[in-house]
Formats: structure tokens, C-alpha cells, sequence
């Protein structure tokens, strides 16, 4: 870890932030000391190399306007002037988000069950099964997962058997999460391991390799997440136990469904045994 890099990512933390954003944060300002050095000061010079570098290695406006973070806050603990830099308006059109399509993530499930050791296989369970993030993903192990007979009462009379639970950490803000585990995959958590945050974008890219997966620029963990999202709606699944079970802040929700989102009392058991009947791929497994 660089001089400027350490200095934010103890900053970020004495001041509360989550430890993901700090690593987050780090990489970028580690990224930032490559190209201008280390110096006390920096000049808008600096910031421009900066900028004209990111160009270079192909990152998107809206990309570059978050690693640009990190600098700001440089500057704020160094003393300096952050510049005033018109930068491009991100269109929406502009946004990358890449989805995978449902019979891809059905082919990537039978493949994987074949082709992928059991750590990995772990980790495509729960992306496609919940539609984890690469940060939520990285956390759960034990004692956040527990493996044991639950049985839950269906609506409709008659007792479901479920395999434990999982305690989810959410990484944009929203509560954590209490997940019901299918019998269907608990058997792929019993000794799951987690990457540490850092490992699992490579470790997609290894994994889809494995799998004869070739995904172009901009497919992560989001574009099974994003698929699994679709996937639900288009099953009529109500929409705030969509939001719920894919762990979005009600905070963020709340102009879709006003007080609603806030009102409604949140059992999550229900909202999960609910959405595990209509789920598209927990069949596969």
C-alpha cells in the first residue's frame, strides 16, 4: 500500500466509513500515486496526467467521475485546491450495464456443477440464487451461515423444509439480511470458503473461463444479479419483495412505493419462501 493510498483508506475508517469503500477508495488513490508520485501538494497538472491516463486505459465517464473521489478527499487533508474541471455529462445510454440472459445463467449453473470445484460452485450459488454482490459475497462464512433444518408454513397449508440460514452484509446501504437456504444449495455451503473483496472480479473471469464463458468488457457479478432482478419481475413477483429480497435500501426505493416501503413490516422468512417457489434458477441446482 503507497503513502497517499494508506492515508485514505485510515481516514475513510476513522471517520466510520466501511471497510469496502475504504479498499475501494485505496485502489484508486494507489492508481493516482502510479501516475503523479508522491508529493505533499498537487497541482491541476497532476489531476489532468490523471485524467488523460484514465482515458488511456479505457474507463468510462461515469468510471472516472468516482475515482476522482479519492482525490478530492487528498485534497482536503493535504491543503490543496482541488481543480475545477468540466468533465463530459454521463448519458444513460452511456451507462454500461451488461445482463446476462436467463438460459445463459441455466447453462452456467449445469456447467458449473460439472467444471467448477466446490469453493466455486459455492460462489455461483449464492450470485444466482440471491444475486450477490462481489462485496456481500466476499463476507459470509461462518458463524454468518448456518446449516440446520428449518421449517417454515406455507400459505397454502403443509410444512417447507428449508436447509439454515444465511445473514447477509449489504454493501449499498440497505439492512442486513437474513436469508432462508434452499436444501437445494446447502449442501454447496457446507464448508464454503469466501474470497477476500479484492479476488472476485478476477476470480469471475477464472471462473467463466472454467465454464467456456466468454464475456466481453463490462460482465461482473451485477450482470447475473441484474438478470436474476428481470427474471423475478417478469414472474409478477410483487415489486417490494423483489426489493427486499434483493436487499435495496428502502430508503432508495421509498419514491417508488412512499411510505410504503418504510410502513410495511418486513418478514423477510415469508418474502423468501415466497420468492423460492417462482425463483427462475434454483431448479438447476
Amino acid at each position: 500500500m503507497g503513502k497517499l493510498a494508506e492515508m485514505i483508506y485510515k481516514d475513510l475508517l476513522a471517520r466510520g466509513k466501511k471497510s469496502d469503500t475504504a479498499l475501494r477508495w485505496r485502489t484508486w488513490a494507489e492508481r493516482f500515486e502510479t501516475v503523479a508520485g508522491i508529493r505533499a501538494k498537487y497541482t491541476r497538472n497532476d489531476v489532468v496526467d490523471y485524467l488523460e491516463w484514465c482515458r488511456r486505459q479505457g474507463f468510462a465517464q461515469n468510471s472516472i467521475n468516482t475515482m476522482l473521489r479519492p482525490l478530492k478527499l487528498l485534497a482536503q487533508i493535504q491543503g490543496w485546491q482541488f481543480p475545477k474541471l468540466s468533465m463530459k455529462k454521463v448519458e444513460e445510454t452511456e451507462v454500461n450495464r451488461p445482463m446476462f440472459r436467463r438460459e445463459e445463467v441455466e447453462e452456467m449453473i449445469k456447467v458449473g456443477k460439472q467444471r467448477l470445484n466446490e469453493r466455486e460452485q459455492a460462489v455461483l450459488a449464492l450470485s444466482t440464487i440471491y444475486g450477490m454482490r462481489r462485496g456481500e459475497m466476499a463476507r459470509p462464512n461462518e458463524p454468518n451461515i448456518r446449516l440446520e433444518r428449518v421449517e417454515i408454513e406455507s400459505n397454502g397449508g403443509g410444512v417447507v423444509e428449508f436447509g439454515g440460514k444465511i445473514k447477509v452484509y449489504t454493501t449499498k446501504g440497505g439492512p442486513k439480511t437474513e436469508h432462508l437456504i434452499p436444501k437445494e444449495i446447502a449442501v454447496y455451503l457446507e464448508d464454503f470458503e469466501p474470497y477476500c473483496r479484492d479476488e472476485m472480479s478476477s476470480e469471475f473471469r477464472l471462473m467463466m473461463a472454467r465454464m467456456g464463458k466468454r464475456c466481453s468488457s463490462g460482465y461482473g457479478w451485477h450482470s447475473i444479479r441484474r438478470c436474476l432482478a428481470t427474471e423475478l419481475l417478469l414472474a409478477e413477483i410483487s415489486m417490494l419483495n423483489i426489493v427486499r429480497f434483493m436487499r435495496w435500501s428502502d430508503a432508495v426505493v421509498k419514491g417508488s412505493f412512499g411510505m410504503l416501503a418504510l410502513y410495511a413490516k418486513r418478514d423477510q422468512t415469508r418474502i423468501d419462501a415466497e420468492i423460492f417457489k417462482n425463483h427462475p434458477f434454483l431448479k438447476y441446482w
